[in-house]
């Protein structure tokens, strides 16, 4: 900021120098760069919005018909999962297009996003990940071996841990590159 005085010695209000070397003046409804929304933000709602997708489907289809665009949508998700139904929640009587290990990882994913915390290098979220999905192999492992039956509990805590910490560690990543 550049000050110009007055005639009498005294200050006059604070202008700023580009305005005072003849450049113009941003019109008030442009956005300055530092106001635009950066990739990490948009990639944080985007992750919030998909993590969150397979838990508001069946909300949603109970609710409205949703004719075509639920059927569209729920087949998004086909690829993604086995989609057993034993091994599926339901919610509000809709079974969820994913199985409950796979909902967990997307409600991870989107919790991860939204608080994007601990804000670790990536040497650090590696063992992290690493355990994590040692941890869901466990998991998996025990279930399909017949040691225990299908635990949703356990199905989505292993799913939401992982997820949270993929996200968190991806923007963690995103956030430390070169601009």
């Amino acid at each position: 900021m550049a000050a110009r005085a007055s005639g009498r010695g005294q200050p006059v209000a604070q202008v700023p120098a580009a305005v005072g070397a003849g450049a113009e003046p941003q019109a008030p409804d442009e956005s300055s760069p530092a106001e635009q929304p950066s990739l990490r933000s948009i990639v944080r709602c985007a992750l919030v919005l998909l993590g969150a997708l397979p838990w508001c489907l069946p909300l949603a289809r109970s609710r409205a018909p949703l004719g075509e665009l639920g059927a569209a949508l729920d087949r998004v998700f086909a690829p993604m999962c086995h989609r057993m139904p034993e091994r599926s929640l339901a919610l509000d009587g809709v079974v969820m297009p994913l199985c409950s290990r796979c909902a967990g990882i997307f409600a991870g994913f989107a919790a991860g996003a939204a608080i994007a915390r601990p804000r670790l290098a990536m040497t650090a979220w590696r063992p992290i990940l690493i355990a994590l999905a040692a941890l869901m192999t466990v998991d998996v492992a025990t279930q399909d071996l017949g040691l225990r039956p299908v635990w949703h509990a356990s199905r989505l805590a292993t799913g939401v841990a992982f997820g949270y910490a993929a996200a968190a560690a991806f923007l963690a990543q995103l956030a430390r590159r070169p601009r």
